[in-house]
């Protein structure tokens, strides 16, 4: 049950430091014209990217951008096949 629990908070940290650092780095990500951006749309984006489901409303114009979200579905992939790794022993 252990593993559980630190898998949740590192996912959870996981989405909190992308978050900020999407939200820092505002300029190499497009959005929609009308929309007025805050942090918890650059929450909805790494937590849908954390969860495995896409990308939202807002995606990647430069290649630093690209890469950010790559490192974030590398550490996606790799917890969850670390995790089904240690339950299947």
């Amino acid at each position: 049950m252990k593993i559980v629990f630190r898998t949740v908070c590192f996912h959870l940290l996981c989405i909190i430091a992308f978050s900020f650092l999407y939200f820092h780095n505002e300029h190499d990500f497009q959005v929609p014209i009308s929309k007025n951006v805050s942090f918890l749309d650059y929450f909805l984006l790494s937590t849908t990217i954390q969860a495995g489901v896409g990308i939202s409303s807002i995606y990647p114009i430069t290649s630093y951008g690209k890469i950010i979200m790559i490192v974030q579905q590398i550490i996606m992939i790799m917890t969850h096949v670390f995790t089904l790794y240690v339950f299947n022993l």
